[in-house]
């Protein structure tokens, strides 16, 4: 009888702990959109371990797991609930059906529920809208990559608008960072040159913006590093350079659980700095064509407006006219030189004032630039200013245009007598003084100072102290060489000297933003100033300038560790300062003092 009392309540024990220790599974919604994120959650109602997820290959994992613990105390009671989070998108239209997941509580295997997911074409049906309150941001989670191998998971790209382009034409060329990580931020980004191309930057926010994109099926988080607008300035193929960039991420680490959340998770997370470099592009840029070319071509390419006026038409002689020429379109228009014109021969000109008001926005390089030409007749009668043709190249239509402008008809009368007598003596005039005969000279006006006739320059005391001079010029040579050599003896003080002085050199664009306060560009400027510094006094090419190698070579020059240290610091927080210079603290004016010390302290030990 005892016996069947004790099995029949160990039989009830297990019934409570199986009834007691439950895991649940759901889903904040149940019917979505084809690529829509939504969050399946499983959640227990105690501890465990060896966590085992349903298979979830009908779903791209943006994230997961992702955890969430909440505890409560009811009449002395505590109750505990773990909830483990995954952030997916259904990737064809149908019913998936989600199994049940395991965990292992008091050594008992427990399952969860399972259930369907409805996936449609679109937006989801509005009835779904109200299903659960639970809104996801799945952006900021960390992701799951489908396979270890780096390159699947995190890669940059150079995207340009076309490889084939004429000479001139505007390039649009778009950076992206591709990951299947958590995107923590970067330590260094290394854009090309751009050799052969005139560069337009598009003004974008400190902070990157990221957005989803699918390719091959594979969903990957995208940031765009920078957008570019390139205008080829020869022809032939030219290569856009690969960019360089070191991203820190967040991965699953493949340490041991440190305690039973991580354990109840598999494993816990952790940064990593991967660098990536995307692959060169090349650009086939074909010559203008030279068929019906105009002769007043000047080499603008795109699509323009043009406009060209006159202050006035009927002036007093020596009266200054304005003509205006205002171009407006969207193409390489920054690089369009002042238009050649014909003014009348009796005309004063000087050269046109440009003002220009240019723009790069999403759709291009765009905007307006005026030239403004000041002339001033010189004499009375009726002028006529020719027909000013503006021509350019039009890459979509693939024929040059030009745009006329109408002649402009200027009547000059006679001036008052003061300005006709100036007239006179305005260059041209002295031009055709001279063509006229060389017998003719100007009248001198001006004071003339006089000399006896026997004076002569030969046996002046002057001549005879121009003899001598070489020779104290000699003296003081040989007085300042010795003074040199004797400054240069003492080794250390000379390259303190040289130290100081470079440092100052290479820092004085940095001493500009520290004037101004300012922060972002002084951090750029002292970065790129230590960079330069290095790589010049080490003989290291830009493309292996690392703090790796640059260690490495300080060591083999016999450089303290100490001062290693300082350098790579120093390097670190300027790379920071670069991204968050708003996250930087610290007086300007000492960072600067202690980079031209450091600097200074390097050529001292450097051997």
């Amino acid at each position: 009888m005892k016996k069947t009392v004790c099995i029949l309540i160990y039989i009830i024990s297990l019934a409570n702990i199986s009834l007691a220790q439950k895991l649940t599974a759901s889903a904040s919604k149940t019917k979505v959109a084809v690529g829509e994120s939504f969050q399946l959650s499983f959640s227990l109602n105690s501890s465990g371990s060896n966590f085992k997820a349903p298979a979830l290959n009908e779903f791209d994992v943006y994230s997961g797991p992702n955890q969430s613990t909440s505890m409560s105390y009811v009449n002395g009671a505590m109750s505990q609930s773990i909830t483990l989070s995954y952030i997916v998108a259904a990737k064809k239209e149908g019913k998936i059906t989600i199994g049940p997941a395991s965990v292992t509580v008091n050594g008992a295997n427990v399952q969860s529920n399972s259930f369907i997911v409805e996936a449609v074409k679109g937006s989801a049906s509005a009835s779904n809208q109200g299903n659960s309150g639970n809104n996801n941001q799945p952006a900021q989670n960390p992701s799951a990559p489908t396979t270890e191998n780096l390159n699947d998971n995190l890669f940059v790209k150079t995207i340009v608008s076309k490889t084939k382009a004429y000479m001139g034409e505007q390039i649009t060329v778009t950076h992206k960072v591709y990951t299947r990580y958590q995107l923590r931020g970067f330590q260094d980004i290394k854009f090309p040159d751009y050799n052969g191309f005139w560069a337009q930057d598009v003004a974008s926010s400190a902070q990157i913006q990221v957005t989803n994109e699918n390719i091959d099926g594979v969903s990957y988080q995208v940031g765009e590093l920078k957008r570019t607008y390139l205008f080829a300035q020869r022809s032939g193929k030219l290569e856009i350079e690969p960019m360089n960039i070191e991203c820190v991420v967040r991965k699953q680490s493949n340490r041991r659980p440190r305690d039973v959340f991580e354990q109840f998770f598999g494993g816990g997370y952790e940064d990593a700095t991967y660098s990536v470099k995307s692959k060169p592009v090349v650009i086939e840029i074909s010559p203008l064509p030279e068929a019906n070319k105009p002769v007043d071509f000047s080499g603008a390419v795109g699509s323009y407006s043009f406009k060209a006026q006159i202050s006035k038409d009927k002036i007093k002689a020596n009266d200054a006219v304005n003509l205006t020429i205002t171009l407006l379109g969207k193409g390489n228009i920054k690089l369009v030189d002042p238009l050649k014109i014909n003014f009348p021969e009796d005309f004063e000109t000087y050269d046109a004032k440009t003002k220009e008001n240019i723009t790069s926005s999403a759709s291009g390089v765009s905007g307006s630039k005026t030239f403004d030409y000041l002339v001033i007749p010189r004499h009375e009668g009726d002028y006529k200013i020719d027909q000013i043709n503006f021509s350019y190249f039009d890459p979509e239509k693939k024929q040059y245009i030009t745009l006329p402008s109408p002649e402009f008809n200027i009547h000059v009368e006679k001036g008052n007598a003061g300005e006709a007598s100036a007239s006179v003596f305005n260059p041209r005039s002295k031009e055709d003084v001279k063509v006229l005969g060389n017998d003719i000279r100007y009248i001198k006006t001006s004071n003339i100072q006089l000399k006896p006739k026997s004076e002569y320059f030969f046996g002046s005391p002057l001549f005879y102290l121009g003899l001598i001079s070489p020779f104290f010029a000699f003296i003081g040579f040989v007085f300042i060489q010795r003074k040199t050599i004797e400054l240069n003896k003492d080794a250390v003080a000379v390259k303190s000297r040289k130290a100081t002085k470079m440092a100052k050199k290479r820092l004085s664009l940095a001493e500009q933003y520290l004037k101004s306060n300012n922060k972002e560009q002084f951090y750029v400027e002292i970065f790129k100033a230590l960079y330069g510094y290095i790589g010049d006094k080490l003989n290291i090419l830009a493309a292996d300038l690392s703090k790796e190698n640059i260690a490495d070579t300080l060591k083999v020059k016999s450089v303290s560790e100490a001062t290693i240290l300082q350098l790579i610091s120093t390097i670190d927080n300027c790379e920071y300062a670069r991204y968050a210079p708003s996250a930087v603290s610290g007086d300007l004016n000492s960072i600067y003092n202690n980079t031209v010390e450091l600097i200074t302290k390097i050529e001292h030990e450097i051997k």
